[in-house]
């Protein structure tokens, strides 16, 4: 079996360990048989910073597309 891609986990939040200085995003793995596995996509600081800005360009880009305001 392979996964064909990987979704955010329903009603689990993302949380930020200080100590460890990582973030862990709860992540679902869709497997080209139908079937599904639970994971977690692990963060150094400087990787949760990187998708921060990561993310905040597809917000500015999905509120042009859709005629808001970024």
């Amino acid at each position: 079996m392979r996964a064909t891609h990987a979704t955010l986990s329903a009603g689990r939040e993302a949380v930020y360990d200080p100590r460890a200085r990582q973030g862990s995003v709860p992540i679902e793995f869709h497997l080209d048989d139908g079937s599904t596995l639970d994971g977690a996509l692990i963060l150094t600081s400087a990787e949760v910073e990187r998708l921060h800005q990561q993310i905040s360009r597809l917000v500015d880009a999905h509120e042009r597309a859709i005629g808001g305001t970024p």
